[in-house]
């Protein structure tokens, strides 16, 4: 028996209807979305109409998207780069693209120019399918394919422009569906690349767009920009704010505080010069790291532009220090340790640090086997690595998944065998990474470090972090060996360290006397580390 329980039929007329408005709210076919945006956003014949656009304003970035926090801790403070002038000039009569903005970081770091801002803001060009770069002496210099891609992206990044070209051939819309509250619609570029556009099914005005790109370290990355704060600039409506969020650790990946939109006012001549069409897309060299003898048994890899790697070599196997910048470069140094001791496998990876700099390869060394030695604080973030996709772009990983094969450090790790000891540290006294590492080979007395010190440096605003730690663990030490730089004797590095201190506190003293109160002014002189 079953029983059925009436409802008021006040409450069923209103599911009834609801259900109905619900069903009639659906879009039955993908130019039905479009439409209905391009109408809230001034009509087809006026958005047709449009030839330039131009937002300008100011904002932040996330640096390294989350990648370069103090923690690799999900709940860690955000880094930001500041963009405190932006300007993205959009051409959609010819398909140009400027983007001009000036950068600094709010956060201390070693070069003065990425601190305080560089002299000149930063030009990157879009003519069609050509990307190319403004440099500071008024060159041009053509960039590659992937950022001629990126930019195509970053162009139709405003709803505008995305609808304008969903509002025409070769543009490919499809796939008309609900999302949450949202219609949504696919929509395929002549060139290739896709994206979602959402709309509000209240206002029919675009709500977002997203769209996917490769990262070194994340594999897949799902990139989803909002769009808030409409209001009429000559007979078509833009937003006041833009905020791009990622699918790692719902990152804030950047965000636009728009002060101006203008339409249809004159704009530069965005064409590339004839050198620069003409010019190949440069492709980056096949990497070819070199293996320097630092001691018995102890090999410098490097010859990218100081993304280095240490080898070690054990009784019966391999540990690498390190995979630096991409996963391309990281395949050379597994390929080059290997090479230079053809007998052994090559087991281990040790991580000094999780910052994204120093694990653009940590995919490749995942997908190829190799046991990831790092700080017990940064496994959660190796965990979520491990388990992104990876199809856009030649990943190992993605290719070939394989679990993660972590060891934890705590405080001290000690790799020993008959052959060879290296004593792992955890780094203490340290406001740029929380949660590193550091190697010690006793009987040639080096450091292996990864940002404790780089000769390129102009300033150096972590204190006695070298010496504290050396003091703390009551070592020995006559050489560093640096995953950045070359190797150096102590006394250099100690002798450098201090001048480049005293270089970031004039630039503090200078700052100051002119009423400017920058990140880490003055440089801090820690408690000593007992």
């Amino acid at each position: 028996m079953r029983f059925r329980v009436a409802l008021p039929v006040s409450i069923l007329t209103l599911a009834v209807a609801a259900s109905a408005l619900l069903a009639s709210a659906q879009p039955r076919r993908a130019e039905d979305v479009v439409t209905r945006a391009a109408e809230a956003l001034g009509g087809a014949g006026r958005l047709r109409a449009v030839k330039t656009i131009v937002v300008a304003g100011y904002g932040e970035t996330a640096y390294m998207n989350g990648g370069g926090n103090i923690s690799a801790s999900v709940e860690a403070p955000q880094k930001w780069i500041s963009v405190p002038d932006y300007e993205k000039i959009i051409d959609l009569e010819h398909g140009r693209m400027r983007v001009r903005q000036r950068n600094h970081q709010n956060f201390v770091f070693a070069g003065a120019a990425g601190y305080l801002g560089g002299a000149n803001a930063a030009s990157a060009y879009l003519d069609g399918d050509v990307a190319y770069n403004g440099a500071a002496n008024g060159r041009m210099a053509r960039a590659n394919d992937q950022a001629a891609r990126a930019r195509r992206i970053d162009m139709m990044n405003n709803p505008v422009a995305l609808v304008r070209a969903a509002l025409d051939r070769p543009a490919a819309v499809s796939n008309p569906r609900a999302e949450s509250s949202w219609q949504l619609v696919d929509i395929t570029l002549a060139t290739g690349e896709r994206l979602t556009l959402a709309i509000d099914p209240g206002t029919g005005l675009p709500a977002w767009v997203r769209w996917m790109a490769h990262d070194e370290n994340l594999g897949d990355v799902t990139f989803r920009t909002t769009f808030t704060g409409y209001l009429p600039v000559k007979g078509v409506m833009l937003p006041m704010g833009y905020s791009t969020v990622i699918d790692f650790r719902s990152v804030v990946q950047n965000k636009l505080y728009v002060d101006k939109n203008a339409v249809d006012e004159p704009v530069d001549d965005l064409s590339a010069p004839a050198e620069v069409r003409s010019a190949p897309a440069p492709r980056p060299p096949a990497p070819s790291p070199e293996a320097t003898v630092v001691s018995p048994g102890v090999w410098l890899m490097h010859g990218m532009g100081g993304a280095n790697a240490i080898l070690f070599e054990f009784a019966d196997h391999l540990t690498m220090f390190e995979a630096p910048s991409s996963q391309a470069w990281t395949k050379a140094l597994i390929d080059r340790a290997r090479a230079t001791v053809p007998a052994k496998p090559l087991t281990e990876l040790v991580v000094s640090h999780h910052h994204f700099d120093h694990t653009g390869g940590i995919r490749q060394a995942m997908a190829e086997g190799l046991t990831i030695v790092a700080h017990k604080g940064t496994e959660g973030l190796f965990r979520e690595i491990a388990l992104r996709k990876g199809t856009i772009a030649p990943d190992a990983l993605g290719t070939t998944p394989k679990p993660l094969k972590f060891r934890a450090v705590d405080d001290h790790l000690q790799l020993k065998d008959a052959s060879m000891q290296v004593d792992l540290y955890h780094v203490v006294s340290n406001s740029h990474m929380a949660e590193g590492l550091f190697a010690y080979v006793p009987k040639d007395r080096l450091v292996v470090q990864g940002d404790f010190f780089d000769v390129g440096w102009e300033l150096y605003w972590w204190q006695n972090t070298y010496a504290d730690n050396i003091a703390y663990r009551q070592l020995q030490v006559d050489t560093d060996v640096p995953v950045h730089g070359r190797v150096l004797p102590m006394t250099q590095v100690l002798q450098d360290i201090q001048r480049m201190t005293k270089a970031a506190a004039d630039l503090c003293a200078r700052t100051q006397s002119v009423g400017v109160f920058a990140p880490g002014c003055p440089v801090k002189t820690p408690a000593r580390v007992q």
